[in-house]
């Protein structure tokens, strides 16, 4: 996402659980603060930042090489429509496009709009900027020309497109306008909030959040396409949200100041924190490719990366027990997230993997050493089929397996 707020305070809740981060820090080879990243896919994605900062990788984040922008600026946001053509918008007005992966940057010279915030496109042909005065324009060529609309409303710094005729603009002050006519009318919305919007995702044309930045939380969502904005319980960030990344309708995720992730699993009734290894740095932007795969952008050159959802394992007692044991899994049966507690009676290597029928390994949730103690982890399967599966508990001293039960 691309927040452009500086230094703002926050306080966090006290964590009383130990846990084990699954989002992983990577090499970005610079120190510039970065805003926006997109992926195209599991190994292919663009992050971009201060000082015309442009990284590219095409392996999952293992190197990350650098791409001439032809700009000092500060570069907001970031979009790609295909492997080859992308957008990205910053300061002064630069907008820039490639047809070639980023090999080469030209400037797209959009009109008479002061700082473009970000972008967002449709489909391949229809995209929407937004930027400072309340300034809205369109392409519907592929950015080739731009239309300006004269909004004459506060700053916008957010625009999601859901389709090439309904787009929601975001602001201050609580403030979201919407046009399902492709940008002849927009409307402003009631949204109960009176602060800086910071994000705004949909999961389907229907089911869509918003999260604020500024003195307090704030996360709303709607279940209509915006016709009505409730909040939903606080994430438990005091200064509120950079960034979200909406898996589905109950699955969402968002970034902060000082290093904050946090996950709903059940549309913002309750929000998890997940460890990002590092609680001083504030984290700008988050891209979510699947339910397992994402990546978190922020100050410093920061880059993490999840394989598993971010999900951890969480250590709940550190009360030695009497021997290894692992429970029936909560809820069961399940969609798509289950827990799955288990006690280890000494340190060791321990090893949690769950299998389909077939007896094959759908995916390793443990495989570390751990303290003795009790400890929960949660399985999202939100990628794999209904049907039964098998979880396994092992060490060199102990194996048991137990079954579970995925309906969707």
């Amino acid at each position: 996402m691309k927040v452009r707020l500086h230094t703002i305070l926050s306080m966090l809740l006290l964590i009383t659980v130990v846990s084990k981060a699954d989002w992983q820090p990577q090499t970005s080879g610079t120190s510039e603060n970065l805003y926006s990243t997109y992926f195209i896919n599991e190994t292919t994605g663009w992050i971009v930042g201060t000082n015309g900062k442009i990284l590219n990788t095409t392996n999952g984040g293992t190197a990350w090489v650098s791409q001439t922008s032809g700009t000092t600026q500060t570069l907001f946001s970031v979009e790609f429509v295909s492997p080859t053509v992308g957008y990205i918008v910053g300061s002064l007005n630069t907008s820039l496009r490639t047809s070639n992966g980023g090999a080469n940057w030209v400037s797209m010279g959009i009109a008479n709009m002061t700082s473009i915030n970000d972008i967002d496109f449709a489909d391949a042909n229809t995209g929407y900027v937004c930027g400072a005065d309340g300034d809205i324009s369109k392409t519907t060529n592929g950015g080739l020309n731009w239309v300006k609309s004269d909004i004459s409303v506060i700053d916008l710094f957010v625009i999601k497109a859901i389709d090439v005729n309904t787009v929601f603009a975001c602001g201050i002050s609580g403030t979201i306008l919407k046009t399902t006519n492709g940008g002849t009318n927009w409307n402003l919305q009631i949204t109960g909030s009176n602060n800086y919007i910071s994000s705004i995702v949909f999961a389907d044309a229907s089911n869509g959040y918003f999260t604020t930045l500024g003195l307090t939380e704030d996360v709303r969502r709607t279940t209509n396409g915006g016709l009505n904005w409730a909040a939903v319980t606080s994430p438990g960030n005091s200064s509120g949200l950079n960034d979200l990344a909406a898996v589905s309708s109950s699955i969402v995720y968002g970034v902060g100041p000082t290093g904050i992730i946090r996950r709903t699993t059940n549309s913002g009734t309750n929000w998890e924190r997940q460890p990002s290894g590092d609680t001083a740095t504030y984290l700008r932007g988050i891209y979510m490719v699947n339910s397992n795969v994402g990546y978190v952008v922020g100050n410093g050159g920061r880059i993490l990366k999840t394989v598993n959802g971010g999900i951890g394992i969480q250590q709940i007692s550190t009360t030695i027990p009497a021997g290894f044991e692992l429970t029936q899994n909560y809820p069961n049966p399940f969609n798509p997230v289950t827990n799955i507690e288990f006690s280890v009676p000494a340190s060791g290597i321990v090893k949690l993997t769950v299998f389909d029928v077939s007896g094959r390994s759908v995916t390793t949730l443990v495989n570390s050493k751990l303290q003795a103690g009790v400890y929960k982890v949660d399985f999202n399967a939100a990628e794999l089929s209904s049907g039964i599966y098998f979880y396994t508990l092992e060490s060199p001293e102990f194996r048991i397996t137990k079954k579970m039960i995925l309906v969707k």
